[in-house]
């Protein structure tokens, strides 16, 4: 049977969930439990790698060109460069404020699309790239009710990591053309995996992931993060792979609603997000901010 429409939808909105849930659980496991930043990059590396091997044994690589083997990687390369610019800045800011910005690299996806494969923005689409653009805007601004807006720097960084992930998502597509879904989800692994690990693996590094990673609770959070960044990039990876990469990725670009209702859902029942500004100007902020992303991309789903 072939994939339907419905499959790759699925599967892209699915990935928008479970990335949701490992945005949320990188900030508890960050500034909840005290695992440092590239104590947990040190920990993806590993956990990429591990992906790469089970891929490796279960599924053996077929024969292809050597651009293709080369294009993967360099997918996971790039990947392996945008996560410490985005876990650094994570670290530092509320998540239901980073993730209407870290989601709309769709958006630059279909600019770079119209620039690099040839594909057209319509009026309709152009109106969405504007609409996701504002959102974007408006989530890195802090307002105060005395009218003051302030834009955080450390926003800056998130900015270079999401042009340097819409790249990678055209790059993967040509990939995605020659080899499996699962192919070019090791490939990606593997190159993300060989950039955290060169970066992050030190003797006093590797001694902070084990001493956190000793704790029942904080290794249970470790594994669930690390399923879930699994699960979210096996569906995002299938749905790039089956159906057109504007839409794929303008259906999984509803993380930021998912955050934001998760985000405000903690805030109020439990102490893991203390971080979250929530008087009711930052609550409304932080809302149309994700509707503007989230609709725009949807938008240019439907133009």
């Amino acid at each position: 049977m072939g994939v339907t429409i419905i499959d790759w939808a699925v599967a892209a909105l699915l990935s928008a969930v479970f990335l949701a849930v490992v945005t949320i659980t990188d900030k508890v496991i960050m500034t909840g439990m005290g695992l440092r930043v590239r104590g947990f990059l040190l920990f993806i590396g590993f956990q990429t790698l591990a992906t790469v091997m089970i891929v490796a044994v279960v599924n053996p690589f077929p024969s292809a060109a050597l651009d293709v083997y080369v294009r993967g990687i360099g997918v996971g390369l790039m990947w392996g460069v945008s996560a410490p610019l985005m876990l650094w800045t994570l670290s530092r800011e509320e998540v239901s404020r980073v993730t209407p910005i870290s989601q709309s690299h769709p958006l630059l996806v279909v600019i770079f699309a119209v620039v690099l494969l040839g594909e057209s923005l319509s009026l309709m689409e152009s109106i969405a790239a504007a609409l996701a653009i504002g959102g974007a805007i408006l989530a890195a601004l802090r307002l105060s009710d005395a009218g003051q807006i302030r834009l955080s720097g450390s926003l800056a960084y998130l900015g270079v990591a999401v042009v340097i992930i819409a790249l990678a998502q055209i790059l993967l597509k040509t990939v995605t053309d020659d080899l499996s879904f699962w192919h070019a989800l090791a490939l990606r692994s593997a190159g993300m995996s060989f950039m955290l690990l060169a970066i992050n693996l030190r003797k006093d590094i590797l001694v902070d992931l084990a001493r956190f990673m000793w704790s029942r609770r904080q290794s249970t959070a470790l594994a669930i993060d690390a399923g879930a960044a699994t699960t979210s990039m096996a569906l995002i990876t299938f749905a790039i792979a089956t159906g057109p990469v504007s839409l794929a990725n303008a259906f999984a670009s509803t993380t930021p609603l998912f955050v934001f209702l998760a985000s405000m859902l903690l805030v109020w029942k439990t102490r893991l997000l203390r971080e979250e500004v929530v008087d009711r100007l930052a609550v409304t902020q932080k809302l149309i901010a994700a509707g503007m992303v989230v609709g725009g991309l949807v938008l240019i789903a439907i133009a």
